[in-house]
């Protein structure tokens, strides 16, 4: 049996990128299997071709029967793995050499210790490498809930048991986007996070006006709202604060109404780094 799943749900993009993400999984040693889940029926043409490169492959290729989406093709994704440990990729982005080994290493000796996410740092690739950076900021080592709840210091490349992520039902696949940090928040609330402090997930961030991340606010609305009675209202209006600075919407009344209600410069903070924006 596999030790890790690797979960990649895709509407095949770009076939190219996808081959990349897959071929990248297969420079580790662990015994692995990848589960493709195609959420665009209308191209099975080039999937079967897919498919047939991969013969012999511990790949497995599968149509979403279930709720489309992002969310939901993971969750269906981790239906069909085998595997003790789940970790998720998306089609555009890839994995460096031997980062599932270090993860499933690291998550093993970190679990005695109530952890229940492993993640790693991550870089953005630009426009077929024109520029590469290291995201900034970014926190390692043990991580709370306190820690990511209202900045996701945890990318959807973390690695969680199946056992942990079908008790919590998934991915909310009512979330426009923003459900991996939803999910994060809720795992967080069963134990703690490492991030060890590697750079090997690597996301394609190109400048791209139409880019899912462009439309943050939907998520964060969604998120303020699910999580409010639980976090605050201090942590509700930090939320509302990023949902309006995503709209281009964070005027200058709007910060203060915020400052006033979080009793911080948070808003105002952002209402200046905005402009940058």
């Amino acid at each position: 049996m596999p030790k890790v799943s690797i979960v990649i749900p895709s509407i095949l993009k770009s076939e190219a990128l996808l081959k990349r993400a897959i071929d990248s999984v297969f420079l580790n040693e662990i015994e692995l299997e990848v589960i493709v889940i195609n959420d665009n029926p209308s191209i099975s043409l080039e999937y079967l071709k897919l498919k047939n490169r991969y013969l012999g492959e511990n790949v497995k290729f599968f149509f979403n029967s279930g709720k489309k989406g992002a969310g939901g093709a993971r969750n269906f994704g981790v239906s069909k793995a085998t595997s003790e440990l789940i970790t998720f990729l998306d089609d555009d982005d890839f994995l460096l050499p031997g980062r599932i080994d270090a993860m499933y290493s690291a998550y093993k000796m970190h679990e005695k210790d109530g952890v229940v996410l492993l993640s790693t740092g991550r870089i953005y690739e630009y426009n077929n490498y024109q520029e590469i950076s290291i995201v900034k900021g970014q926190k390692f080592g043990l991580l709370q809930q306190s820690d990511i709840f209202v900045h996701n210091q945890i990318d959807i490349g973390f690695m969680v048991s199946k056992a942990l992520f079908e008790k919590l039902n998934g991915f909310d696949v009512n979330f426009t986007n923003l459900e991996d940090w939803d999910f994060i928040i809720r795992a967080l609330g069963h134990g703690n996070a490492f991030k060890a402090e590697s750079f090997s997930y690597v996301v394609k961030n190109d400048h791209d006006s139409l880019r899912v991340s462009n439309n943050d606010y939907l998520g964060l609305h969604q998120l303020a709202n699910k999580h409010k009675d639980v976090f605050g209202n201090n942590w509700y209006y930090k939320i509302k604060t990023q949902e309006f600075r995503s709209k281009k919407e964070l005027s200058i009344l709007k910060c203060l109404y915020f400052s006033f209600k979080v009793k911080s410069l948070y808003a105002l903070k952002n209402y200046i780094a905005s402009w940058r924006d």
